[in-house]
């Protein structure tokens, strides 16, 4: 496997920084650059070139802004009430499924 030229590299690069903009909202760019800063902290990517870290950054960023699309639609609204029922109850309440 032979590695990719620079050109191929700084095409990926332009390629996901046009994904980033015309998929991460504003409002979601916060909690987004949060999460990308949070999963490359520990990833050792201080020894990549700045080109590759913002490709990446902006990768996860790409993925984390769907996900929050995708549970803003309500995709996940039946996942949230079963992996959190405590957001559905309040605490005097009895759960669904308590005798």
């Amino acid at each position: 496997m032979t590695s990719p030229s620079q050109d191929e590299i700084e095409s990926a690069v332009r390629s996901v920084g046009d994904l980033h903009i015309s998929t991460v909202p504003a409002e979601h760019s916060r909690a987004a650059g949060h999460a990308a800063a949070n999963l490359c902290s520990g990833a050792g990517l201080l020894a990549a070139s700045t080109e590759l870290q913002q490709m990446i950054t902006q990768a996860i960023e790409i993925g984390y802004a769907a996900a929050l699309r995708d549970v803003r639609d309500g995709d996940f609204d039946g996942d949230i009430q079963e992996w959190r029922p405590d957001l559905f109850f309040s605490r005097g309440d009895p759960y669904p499924w308590a005798p």
